[in-house]
Parts: C-alpha cells; sequence; structure tokens
C-alpha cells in the first residue's frame, strides 16, 4: 500500500492483480496440507485426553459411501482439507470480506465449520456434543489461520507482520 493509498484501494489493488494460476493453487495446497496436519493432530489429542467419542474419520466414510472405513474417511476428510477446501477457497477467497488474506480465511473457515457442525454435531450428545463444538470450531478457525497465513506467505500477499492478521 502506497502512503497515499486507501485501505479499500489497497484491497481492490490486490483484487485485480493476478497471480499465476498454478502458484496460487500450490500455495493454497501447501496451507491446505499443513492446516489439516495441525487440524489431524489436535483431533487425536482431544480424542485421547477428554476422553471423547468422536468417530470423525468413520462418519465421513459413513457419509460419503455409506461403510465405516476408518482409513477411507481419514482420507477422504484429508484430500477435502488439503486439496478441495484450499482450491476452494483459492477460487473464491478474494471475495470474501476482510483486508488480509488471513482474514478472508478465517471467514471462510468460519463457514465451512456451519456445514461441519450440521452435518456432525446430531451424532453427539452430552459431554462429546460439547466437545465436538469446542474442539471443531478451534481447529477449524486454526485451518483457516494456517491456511491463509501460508497461502499470503508464498504469494506475497500479506500486508503486516502483526500475527498476520
Amino acid at each position: 500500500m502506497t502512503e497515499t493509498e486507501t485501505p479499500s484501494e489497497a484491497v481492490e489493488e490486490r483484487r485485480v492483480q493476478t497471480e499465476p494460476l498454478g502458484r496460487n493453487a500450490m500455495a493454497g495446497i501447501a496451507g491446505g496440507v499443513l492446516g489439516t496436519l495441525v487440524m489431524t493432530a489436535i483431533l487425536l489429542v482431544v480424542t485421547v485426553v477428554a476422553d471423547a467419542d468422536l468417530q470423525v474419520f468413520q462418519t465421513v466414510a459413513e457419509l460419503t459411501t455409506g461403510g465405516g472405513s476408518v482409513l477411507f474417511g481419514f482420507l477422504m476428510f484429508f484430500a477435502a482439507g488439503a486439496l478441495a477446501w484450499p482450491l476452494f477457497y483459492v477460487t473464491l477467497g478474494l471475495y470474501f470480506p476482510g483486508r488480509t488474506r488471513v482474514r478472508q480465511a478465517l471467514l471462510f473457515a468460519a463457514v465451512l465449520w456451519m456445514g461441519f457442525v450440521i452435518a456432525f454435531a446430531r451424532l453427539y450428545t452430552g459431554l462429546d456434543l460439547a466437545v465436538f463444538l469446542g474442539f471443531s470450531v478451534v481447529t477449524h478457525l486454526l485451518y483457516g489461520y494456517i491456511l491463509g497465513a501460508v497461502f499470503a506467505r508464498i504469494t506475497g500477499q500479506y500486508e503486516s507482520p502483526e500475527l498476520l492478521v
């Protein structure tokens, strides 16, 4: 942003700048892979520490194929987090409100979380539901932060060092 440019002009300038599609896609995938790995690690820790019955991978498999293979569910979960959602973000992320890519990705992740809760919350009750809701909102926002921060860093679309927000 130049000294005479307003924040909204800087955002508009960033919107009209086009990066090579391959670079944006790879940046999104890199952020998605890292975000999904962090999300998976937290899921495993929460499941063990809280002794919660969060069968996310099995549930993903059941929703996609009708079967309950944990391995297949994990592969679908990872493919969505590492490939599908990042490419969707790369395609539509500029249209989300927010001055930075991290803010846009946080909003994107919040939208994903709402869909996740609608799809999965009905499967839990009591303490498992509380753990599910708390865990899922935190990890989705963390996923969004990582996705946006990695994307911004790789593509050079970051504005300030204050936690990239």
